[in-house]
């Protein structure tokens, strides 16, 4: 028996997604509304690094364990932060778009870190976060679309307040990690938190695995300008 379920732990591949931006630009947000579909408005910024896992089962079987990692964006926790995305498969480089200095941060220091600390073929997506506040809108959608453009990333708009986007960010990912494209996520509800761990400045918060089936297709779903 033990064997078998070594076997099957074997068979599941592992992605794992880091979540990195400048302070207050809704990293943490995103995290709790794609993994609780939960959004707190006074979210204290992170301090360390938190974890969670949810788990991709495919229409033949296979699965494909997201490991995702919220991390903080003070400079004083920069070096830190680097030991969570050296090793990362994908990125999600979040500004706030109603903050032009977090965009401008993310041109000139998380995209050169992310490049320099991790894989060559690491997958970089440019996420505008707080797209409900278009009217405070500081940063040109179109200059944030080109600029992804110039280096080969996926450009996606969300809203954590509003949950807007923020399942697109993952499929998007995933879509381009497996080269799958058709298909659809399905989430079930986790009832109980396995654990939490502190270790020193890291705060990893790991919660039961959550199972996304996929099957037919997003091809058909029609694209919304969403900034």
């Amino acid at each position: 028996m033990d064997d078998e379920e070594d076997d099957i732990e074997n068979d599941v591949e592992i992605l794992k997604i880091v979540l990195v931006g400048e302070t207050g630009v809704g990293k943490t947000s995103i995290f709790s509304q794609f993994i609780d579909n939960v959004f707190h408005e006074d979210f204290q910024a992170s301090t360390g690094s938190t974890y969670h896992t949810k788990s991709i089962k495919f229409d033949d079987g296979k699965e494909l364990k997201l490991d995702i990692w919220d991390t903080a964006g003070q400079e004083k926790y920069r070096a830190l932060t680097q030991m969570f995305y050296k090793d990362a498969n994908a990125a999600i480089l979040i500004y706030d778009i109603t903050n032009q200095d977090s965009f401008e941060e993310l041109k000139k220091y998380w995209v050169k870190q992310i490049k320099e600390s991790s894989s060559s073929d690491i997958i970089i997506v440019i996420d505008a976060n707080k797209s409900d506040l278009i009217e405070e809108e500081q940063v040109n959608e179109e200059d944030a679309r080109k600029f992804a453009d110039e280096i080969n990333a996926i450009f996606c708009c969300t809203s954590a307040k509003n949950k807007v986007g923020i399942d697109d960010l993952f499929v998007e990912i995933v879509k381009k990690y497996t080269g799958k494209t058709d298909f659809k996520v399905l989430t079930e509800e986790v009832e109980e938190k396995v654990g939490q761990e502190r270790q020193d400045s890291h705060s990893f918060s790991i919660s039961g695995s959550l199972k996304l089936t996929m099957a037919n297709s997003f091809a058909d779903k029609k694209k919304k300008k969403c900034c």
